[in-house]
């Protein structure tokens, strides 16, 4: 009877501890966010990585029980990252409202998108001393451009170029604008909330932003594999957040609140 009886108990032991340890890897756990190393959303500063996405996801992830890892990734291979499992979700002023220029697919038929909570658009940069020549589409066309590979900035910098001016693919916004200060292109394609956030500023204080070419406004959201429970629990939080004014907070922060969204009433 001890026998039998030692056997049961052992059984709904392992039960137990299936049970907890599913409770457990729901409700906890890391968190891999992938992301590109740009100002003021995910950057490096004194070795310390900080941002408006960086700490919105640390944010998101106090509420969710789990830890935050960060991982650098290729922007060019965030759908590969993201569906192969390396990372469970693409942070980094991830433009869901928009098709990928290389094929044409919109992006929410490859990744299911969180809700919408920040407003952004492209813009163009060029050389301070080239600005009165070159603050047009038309002035534009024809010339050099640079922007980084997979961006949503991809395509409108092939837009205003033309097909007679050059593309120049990099590997990360950044690298644009060391492209335009090395004199390799003429203008880049950006996004704002970047080019707000740096032009004009130090390193990048010979460049300025060609503020009469117009281009459409996009929105930020988090990108997660397509049926990834993640998708709700990120939303409830960043709801939550922008309830309790964390959102609003961050985003006066890092000098965003003009484009923040707080309201998703």
């Amino acid at each position: 009877m001890k026998r039998v009886l030692t056997i049961v108990l052992a059984a709904l032991m392992v039960a137990t501890m299936a049970v907890c340890f599913a409770s457990c890897k729901q409700s906890g756990g890391e968190l891999v966010i992938g992301y590109t190393d740009y100002a003021p959303m995910n950057y490096e500063e004194n070795g310390k990585l900080i941002g408006f996405d960086t700490e919105l996801a640390e944010a998101v992830c106090e509420k969710l029980g789990m830890t935050p890892k960060f991982q650098l990734i290729d922007w060019g291979s965030k759908y590969m990252e993201v569906n192969s499992g390396n990372i469970d979700c693409i942070w980094n002023g991830f433009t869901w409202n928009c098709a990928d220029s290389d094929d044409g697919v919109q992006r929410s038929e490859k990744v299911d998108f969180s809700v919408a909570y920040m407003n952004n658009e492209q813009c163009a940069v060029v050389k301070a001393a080239d600005l009165e020549a070159l603050n047009s589409a038309a002035a534009l066309a024809g010339k050099r451009v640079a922007a980084e590979n997979g961006s949503a900035g991809e395509g409108k910098a092939k837009e205003l170029a033309t097909d007679a001016g050059t593309y120049v693919g990099v590997t990360a916004q950044m690298d644009t604008l060391t492209e335009l200060l090395s004199g390799n292109v003429d203008f880049v394609v950006i996004d704002k909330t970047m080019a707000g956030a740096i032009i004009g500023q130090g390193d990048f204080a010979s460049l300025a932003i060609a503020d009469q070419v117009s281009i459409e406004s996009e929105q930020y959201a988090v990108g997660f594999k397509k049926d990834s429970e993640l998708t709700a629990k990120v939303n409830a939080a960043i709801k939550e957040l922008a309830e309790d004014g964390t959102l609003a907070a961050l985003a006066e922060k890092y000098g965003l609140s003009n484009y923040v969204i707080t309201d998703f009433n």
